[in-house]
């Protein structure tokens, strides 16, 4: 009799256990990508767990149990690890997908969530976010009173990427920029370097930074200086390089200019723009939702469509002091989040799972 209790009670404790937890995270082991994915879960008020992937975002040697799991939560090159989770799993869980899922057809996924800057068709199970999730919150940006912004000009330095170049030609167009922005506003100037900044480049800014009279922040690992200056900062120079950056900065409420760079052309993103132009851009949208081709990055087109929003503002030469005083009319209502979380919650099968 005590060992049926005992036996009993275990089942009780494992159930309450697996079912605590009804979302899960799949990690990469990228930090900017982990943090939006648990905005997301935060957002979605659900209690949540991380589970790490293998090497090269394979799925672990064992999944954890899976009676409880009702959302998967992935994020990039997550995709394929997902779809080999739901597949293990008794009952089925949804998949809800941030950024490209790469060669998986459209229609094996509940949700996709393709980020601003990524070249995704449109379609029914498919719902485009205007800023990456950095910053975001369900709570509508206050913006601060002018005396609590008193750090000047800050300039957020990114680096070299996939997409991007940037040589000392782009540092030094940008730092003469940052000089005059910050002049024409008599207020200080701060250079805030990432973890993909070269040493070449902080070793030449910290030479030149000596005779401008700027404040060089090297990058350090545990030390969240970005943070610090997203609540002071009076506005803001990000590199085009970085879509998080620029998403937490416009997420500040100050100004935000953005400073162009060149991009990088692989042999894909050429065959893709000729696709493009001559006219058959349908037929790649088709092999996309299909999983037959993956998709791209268009930088470009979100770019733009930010400055003529007047979301933001771009650097370009020979602009006047009035210009550089420039500040957007009203900030703009950051609605992604919330509607993320109201579509996620409504899919039939997760309302169900959760009555």
């Amino acid at each position: 009799m005590f060992g049926s209790q005992s036996a009993k009670s275990r089942r009780c404790d494992l159930s309450r256990s697996v079912l605590s937890e009804p979302v899960w995270i799949l990690d990469t082991g990228r930090v900017g990508e982990q943090a939006q994915c648990r905005t997301l879960a935060q957002a979605l008020g659900l209690p949540f767990r991380t589970v790490p992937l293998g090497p090269a975002f394979s799925s672990p040697a064992q999944w954890p149990e899976t009676a409880g799991l009702r959302l998967i939560l992935s994020f990039g090159n997550a995709v394929q690890a997902a779809c080999a989770l739901r597949a293990s799993c008794a009952v089925r869980p949804l998949v809800v997908h941030i950024g490209r899922p790469s060669h998986v057809p459209a229609k094996d996924l509940d949700l996709i969530i393709p980020l601003p800057q990524d070249d995704y068709p449109p379609g029914p199970n498919v719902l485009k976010v205007s800023w990456p999730f950095n910053g975001a919150s369900l709570k509508p940006a206050s913006e601060n009173v002018k005396c609590q912004r008193h750090a000047g000009t800050i300039v957020m330095y990114g680096g070299p990427s996939r997409h991007f170049r940037m040589g000392l030609a782009e540092t030094r167009r940008l730092l003469i920029f940052a000089r005059k922005l910050a002049h024409a506003n008599q207020e200080a100037l701060h250079i805030l370097t990432s973890p993909r900044t070269p040493p070449e480049a902080v070793a030449w800014m910290q030479g030149q930074v000596k005779t401008c009279g700027a404040v060089l922040h090297v990058f350090q690992p545990g030390k969240d200086v970005f943070g610090s200056f997203l609540k002071t900062g009076n506005r803001f120079v990000v590199t085009a390089d970085s879509a998080s950056m620029l998403a937490e900065a416009w997420r500040s409420c100050a100004p935000v200019w953005l400073f162009p760079l060149s991009q990088r052309q692989t042999l894909m993103s050429r065959l893709q723009q000729g696709v493009d132009v001559l006219g058959f851009r349908p037929l790649r949208y088709w092999l996309i939702t299909r999983g037959i081709l993956g998709s791209g990055a268009n930088f470009t087109h979100w770019h733009r469509t930010l400055i003529r929003s007047g979301a933001l503002r771009g650097v370009a030469p020979y602009l006047s002091e009035q210009d550089l005083r420039w500040a957007p009319v009203r900030h703009q209502a950051d609605k992604d989040l919330m509607r993320c979380r109201t579509r996620i919650l409504a899919l039939p099968s997760l309302k169900k799972a959760l009555l």
